[in-house]
Order: structure tokens, then C-alpha cells, then sequence
């Protein structure tokens, strides 16, 4: 699985922000969150939420972007 970029990248906007501090804002286990991060699991929907909000941001800023509908010729 690929590493979560966006959510490496929101972490790292915050000056000396550890994997260890944003899972204790989100209320989860420091392991859970490296795998996210990772890329190894995916958070629920909750669990999604809350990260986001540790890391002052939205579940679609970290985790996915709405759809786009293709371009018409």
C-alpha cells in the first residue's frame, strides 16, 4: 500500500507535531495512526474525523477528494 501522503504533509505544517501527539488528540493508539499514515489501514469514518480535526483539517483534505466528472469533448 502506498504511504498517506496528506496526511505526512498536514502533520509535518505544524511545527513539532509527533505521530504520538496526533494520536493522542484523536484519542487512538500511536500504532493505529502509523499505520494510517502508512498506508497499512484506513480509518473509519470516526476515527477519520477525528484525526482531521487533530491536524486542523477536513476528512476530504486527508483522505479523499470529492469526484470529478470527466471531461466532455
Amino acid at each position: 500500500m502506498l504511504k498517506n501522503i496528506k496526511l505526512i504533509k498536514a502533520r509535518e505544517k505544524i511545527p513539532g507535531l509527533t505521530q504520538v501527539q496526533v494520536a493522542d488528540k484523536a484519542g487512538i493508539s500511536e500504532r493505529s495512526y502509523q499505520d494510517y499514515e502508512a498506508g497499512k489501514r484506513n480509518p473509519n469514518a470516526q476515527t477519520a474525523i477525528l484525526i482531521a480535526e487533530a491536524l486542523n483539517s477536513t476528512v476530504e483534505e486527508l483522505f479523499g477528494s470529492k469526484a470529478e466528472p470527466p471531461d466532455c469533448l
